[in-house]
């Protein structure tokens, strides 16, 4: 009965990941460095990924850096979402194309990049994985399931000063769904608790 009662959540929170174009966004914070950085800096990042376009559009703004940032960009891939540990550098090194380099402070949002075109990736990244048709699939399923992390490095900070793990935004109308879900779940199981007790009443 718990199964079948909770298949249509899990439903919804798979159509999450499916969902086409997939926004993403993290803060990014010296806490997030592995190891932490001593820090005041910030900042924000989204990023826009349209797995059926293949194509890739990201904003990031920052702030309070502790020196010049020297390179920003996304690395991947994670073992396992969320996973506290570095991996190597899946786009252009140093920074995105037109990234605002030495400064402490700026913003930056991007062209709209073609995933299947190599101005976007690491040659590391595609030689890694053994060519641009595998680094593409390897970063668009890392950015789908939460492993992956935009980087802002420093001239203090060379391996890293802010950082956040990009994560999926679910669609309104896909949290609308879970909300109903979730109390269509909660009134199901109290209706059959309901029922529960009153079989164990006495005759």
């Amino acid at each position: 009965m718990k199964r079948l009662l909770l298949f249509p959540t899990a439903l919804l929170y798979a159509s999450v990941a499916q969902a086409n174009p997939i926004t993403l966004t993290t803060v990014l914070s010296p806490l997030n460095e592995i190891p932490p950085v001593a820090s005041a800096g910030t900042g924000q990042a989204t990023v826009i990924l349209d797995p059926d376009a293949q194509t890739l559009q990201l904003s990031v703004t920052f702030s309070g850096l502790t020196s010049n940032a020297v390179a920003a960009h996304i690395h991947c891939c994670l073992p396992f979402p969320f996973a506290p540990m570095n991996v190597g550098v899946a786009t252009t090194v140093p920074a995105f194309p037109g990234f605002p380099l030495g400064g402490t402070f700026g913003s930056y949002t991007s062209v709209v990049f073609d995933l299947t075109q190599p101005l976007i990736y690491n040659p590391a990244f595609i030689a890694l994985r053994g060519g641009l048709p595998q680094a593409e699939a390897a970063l668009i399923a890392g950015l789908q399931n939460s492993e992956t992390y935009l980087n802002i490095h420093t001239v203090n900070n060379g391996g890293g000063e802010i950082r956040g793990i990009l994560n999926a935004v679910p669609e309104p109308g896909t949290l609308s769904l879970l909300g109903l879900g979730i109390t269509s779940l909660i009134a199901a199981r109290k209706r059959q608790a309901e029922r529960s007790s009153r079989s164990h009443e006495p005759v």
